[in-house]
């Protein structure tokens, strides 16, 4: 039986899945997975690229290409997830060599863990794109990368720092975790009790984490922190936000909450009351 999925939420970016999946099929875990394509739109180059590879327990997911709809295609990949166990990431965010183990040594029900990612510069991103070398390399020569990468204006760097148990503890012993879309952990079925993601959040914004985590919150379910332990590592790139569109998007999440809007009536399963 499949323990876990890992759902990549991807747009088109062919050269940054390349280097996910590279590191999604050398993970340290030895428990069973599979990784799902969640595609918010239809290229044949996507498509077409998947059929080429031969990993074991790959599959991918798409829709017709109309604006952002990041969250149906999260929610069309959890619905053909066999994992009891989902583990979300971005498909510009290339996780840690030990993501998987430490997220399903950590998970239990009704918990949801929040981790948190490495923001590379350009010149360290470019080098991984170009394969010249993995983020296994980069992990294991990581303190010593720190000049080359601060030069490069690395953000966040110390996220991907595995530090002891104890101090680890000690770190974050007061700190209230939060849900970012790129990566967090939770079990299937607490998922699907909220019914998944409300899919009339159609701009980049709040939608994927925002709005989960206050649901789930309000019906109980307690955020933990898994920093330092399952990172990804943000793969540069120019950032393409609107104000107007996020004041829609935060409006919106806040009329739910007016509402009491818990279990969206625009996910998964679209009758659901």
């Amino acid at each position: 039986m499949i323990k876990a999925s890992v759902i990549i939420a991807i747009y088109k970016d062919i050269g940054a899945l390349s280097v996910i999946l590279e590191s999604l099929y050398n993970q340290t875990t030895l428990e069973a997975y599979e990784v799902i394509v969640a595609e918010d739109g239809e290229s044949k180059l996507v498509k077409n690229y998947i059929n080429s590879l031969d990993f074991p327990n790959l599959k991918h997911t798409s829709h017709e290409d109309i604006n952002w709809r990041k969250n149906k295609s999260l929610n069309n990949a959890i619905k053909v997830s066999e994992g009891e166990y989902l583990m979300f990431i971005d498909g510009d965010c290339v996780p840690s060599r030990f993501f998987i183990e430490n997220y399903l040594k950590k998970a239990q029900k009704k918990v949801i863990l929040c981790g948190r990612r490495v923001e590379l510069g350009p010149v360290v991103a470019k080098e991984l794109r170009e394969k010249k070398y993995t983020i296994s390399k980069l992990e294991k020569s990581y303190i010593s990368n720190y000049f080359k990468m601060k030069k490069d204006k690395v953000r966040h760097y110390e996220e991907g720092i595995i530090f002891p148990n104890f101090i680890q503890e000690l770190r974050y012993k007061n700190y209230n975790a939060s849900i970012i879309g790129c990566n967090f952990g939770v079990y299937k079925e607490d998922l699907v009790a909220i019914n998944g993601f409300g899919e009339s959040y159609n701009k980049a914004s709040v939608g994927e984490d925002n709005d989960i985590e206050w649901r789930f919150l309000a019906l109980g379910y307690v955020m933990k922190s898994i920093r330092n332990r399952s990172a990804v590592f943000h793969l540069y790139h120019d950032h393409k936000y609107s104000r107007e569109d996020n004041k829609a998007m935060l409006n919106l999440l806040e009329k739910r909450k007016d509402e009491k809007n818990y279990i969206c009536l625009d996910g998964l399963n679209k009758t659901k009351i």
